[in-house]
């Protein structure tokens, strides 16, 4: 099925990983415990309550100064517990997920670690299987890929030999074989990885925090200079006038203001945990409390990311024999259909025997094939674009206007929409060809597909629960 230069050795593979590394994402590794410790102490009102307490600790009064490094201490152990336990939950679930692949390695199909996975290599894809890098096909039988993390889109998309795969994405169905072109931080999947760890902004809070200590150290300043002008002014010692600047500065510093924060965020990051939430730097527990507005992709977070027939125009036993009978069971939404079929009909496929075919095509928009029907005839089907086949049938033009309407209005609820018409023909006639479905058709009916929601959203959603919630 493919040269045998292009399988790799055991030998080449250690050598390639040498060179290109783990196909692993790129990923900040974990704070040390001592930067995590000295995280804690980057805030402009810790800066103010330190040189305040050296102050203090000049001029002798060593109590005051106890006292303010006290709340610094209490703030610093308060903020490095709780991150510290959310940075340590956070890489503990990444250690549950792990990806595996089947690859030819010596001429023989290997299930290795996908970490392990080096260009050049072929990757066997099936059903289900998440693509671990990025590359070209080799081969492909009726393959659809779900590329809906990356582009959002809920169908998947069917390929063919030579098109490009993604990591990230997963097989819907169908089988085909890759070869490895990049892997890691070189795939479309880690340049965006690499984007999102770009250095964070400032919260509203640490904004507002850093505002609040620039004017706060104006304010003692000008305070502190017009007690040692007025001190200067009514002849007091130099003694009496510092001691009195510097403790009219240390009694302006809010010392209880930073532990309350922190006593406070500590609190909205439990509530959050017990919500199963999981908020990894203390301050992020008040942004989330600011949000007002939520932004998220609908495929696969707000949906389950598959089609499911929700609606029908028409006969319902008429669609289900044709979804049972006209079908190649190559596309996602197709095996949605002939699902839904065999809830509505049953033991029908083995008394019509199909003829010929023709697959569907992006170009043709539509599937047709031939069976045997009654003792004297044979029966055209075609499913496909509603609109071509309401063209081709034989509505009168009042039906075709109120059926475009109906095509319309489902179209505009986001429902995906498949249009099945037939034709019978005698049963001499066995092949087909793509003109038999462009004239003299019966109109059958619509199946209209959903991307159904995930159970919960609802709820997530509505403002009186997620109030409640948090």
């Amino acid at each position: 099925m493919f040269p045998e230069e292009q399988v790799l050795s055991t030998k080449e593979v250690i050598k390639r990983q040498q060179q290109y590394g783990l196909n692993v994402l790129p990923e900040k590794p974990p704070p040390s415990q001592i930067s995590l410790f000295v995280a804690q102490l980057k805030s402009p009102l810790v800066y103010i309550l330190l040189i305040a307490s050296l102050v203090t600790m000049v001029v002798g009064h060593l109590s005051d100064a106890f006292i303010i490094l006290i709340a610094v201490f209490i703030n610093t152990i308060l903020g490095y517990i709780q991150e510290q336990r959310a940075t340590n939950a956070l890489f503990a679930l990444k250690k549950y997920v792990t990806h595996t692949a089947i690859v030819i390695r010596e001429g023989k199909r290997i299930k290795v670690h996908a970490t392990t996975i080096v260009p050049g290599e072929i990757v066997i894809l099936d059903q289900g299987v998440n693509i671990p890098a990025d590359g070209t096909l080799l081969f492909a039988n009726r393959l659809f890929i779900d590329e809906s993390l990356l582009t959002g889109e809920s169908v998947p998309v069917s390929k063919k030999s030579d098109d490009n795969v993604f990591m990230g994405t997963s097989v819907a169905s169908g089988q085909g074989m890759m070869k490895v072109e990049t892997i890691g931080a070189q795939t479309k999947m880690g340049m965006i990885a690499t984007h999102i760890q770009q250095d964070e902004e400032d919260t509203p809070l640490q904004r507002q925090l850093k505002r609040f200590s620039k004017q706060l150290v104006f304010v003692i300043a000008v305070l502190t200079v017009f007690v040692f002008l007025l001190g200067v002014m009514n002849q007091f010692s130099w003694t009496e006038i510092f001691v009195t600047s510097v403790a009219l500065a240390v009694s302006s510093i809010p010392e209880g203001l930073l532990v309350s924060l922190t006593v406070v965020l500590a609190i909205g990051m439990q509530k959050i945990v017990k919500h199963n939430g999981l908020v990894t730097k203390l301050s992020a527990a008040e942004t989330l409390g600011g949000i007002t507005i939520i932004c998220v992709d609908k495929t696969g977070t707000l949906t389950q990311g598959k089609m499911e027939v929700v609606d029908h125009i028409g006969d319902e036993k008429e669609l289900a024999q044709q979804v049972l009978l006209a079908n190649d069971l190559d596309d996602p939404m197709i095996i949605s259909a002939f699902t839904w079929g065999r809830t509505v009909v049953k033991d029908f496929v083995s008394e019509h025997q199909r003829l010929d075919s023709i697959p569907f095509s992006p170009k043709e928009r539509f599937f047709i094939s031939i069976h045997t029907w009654e003792e004297n005839t044979n029966m055209i089907f075609v499913n496909g674009a509603p609109e071509l086949l309401l063209s081709w049938s034989n509505l009168t033009e009042d039906e075709k206007k109120e059926m475009r309407e109906t095509i319309e209005t489902l179209t505009k609820q986001g429902k995906r929409l498949i249009g099945f018409a037939r034709k019978e023909v005698k049963n001499t006639k066995k092949t087909i060809e793509h003109n038999d479905a462009k004239e003299g058709l019966i109109w059958i009916g619509i199946l209209a597909f959903s991307d159904p929601v995930r159970l919960g959203v609802k709820e997530a959603l509505d403002s009186r629960a997620w109030y409640d919630g948090w």
